[in-house]
């Protein structure tokens, strides 16, 4: 009986953490979007939205990560002009490849948080360039960002991730979301 009762309040605070990633997560996106337009250090802005996508991702269950790609994709869209599948499916990408990663190595350690957010984050830019190439409507040749652009992005979001990344995966209302326990 107890159990029963406990069970709607677990089912609250689950939905209550995934308000609260969804707040935060935007306005992540809305800081990276605000200070990559400020300045001419855009390149060198982190991938703020993600590093704490992965932070969370970390200590995820599994069975929620397509709801993490899902609120990624849809809050990254608010903020930037690249089409709603290609988020979808850059999202999904990334949350896919960080499983993988987590099945064979501790993504909560300082390596491999900060080696997989780069590679990830890469990855991420990446395909957002190369769908971006590849639309036919006012596209040019070539990818519009150069290799340089998107490993400073990935740099600095390691470095993000390697000094930040325990503080975003605490953040105030993200307790419910953490399930897996190191």
């Amino acid at each position: 009986r107890s159990r029963a009762r406990r069970q709607p309040a677990v089912i609250l605070s689950r939905l209550l953490g995934w308000v609260l990633f969804t707040a935060w997560i935007s306005w992540s996106f809305a800081l990276q979007a605000r200070f990559g337009a400020a300045s001419a250090a855009g390149p060198f802005v982190p991938e703020i939205g993600l590093v704490l996508a992965l932070a969370v991702l970390a200590r995820l269950d599994q069975r929620e990560a397509p709801v993490l790609a899902l609120v990624v994709a849809l809050t990254r869209l608010a903020y930037s002009g690249e089409p709603v599948v290609a988020l979808l499916a850059g999202s999904l990408g990334v949350v896919l490849l960080a499983l993988a990663v987590r099945s064979v190595v501790e993504l909560t350690g300082p390596l491999w948080r900060t080696v997989t957010t780069a590679g990830l984050v890469a990855a991420f830019d990446l395909w957002l360039a190369v769908t971006h190439a590849a639309r036919p409507i006012g596209s040019s040749a070539g990818l519009p960002v150069g290799f340089g652009s998107l490993l400073a992005a990935a740099f600095s979001s390691g470095l993000l991730a390697l000094f930040a990344g325990p503080t975003l995966a605490r953040l105030p209302g993200l307790t419910p979301l953490r399930s897996r326990r190191w």
